[in-house]
């Protein structure tokens, strides 16, 4: 059974990747937000395969001196 909604994201990547708009847009969406963390970007053969995002957050104890 195929979800259609996969389905159809599948044909919006495919033909936004023709043009090389969709590793900007996932990128920009990445970053949106971001406080602290990182956005790493995987590139193979010159095309984006891969985008990972790591946010850290801090939390301090009620009372702390720092």
């Amino acid at each position: 059974m195929t979800d259609k909604r996969f389905s159809s994201d599948l044909k919006e990547t495919a033909a936004a990747d023709a043009e090389g708009e969709w590793p900007m847009r996932d990128i920009e969406e990445a970053l949106r937000g971001l406080r602290f963390g990182t956005v790493t970007i995987i590139v193979q053969d010159g095309v984006v395969i891969q985008l990972e995002r790591t946010e850290k957050r801090r939390f301090h104890r009620r009372g702390s001196q720092r």
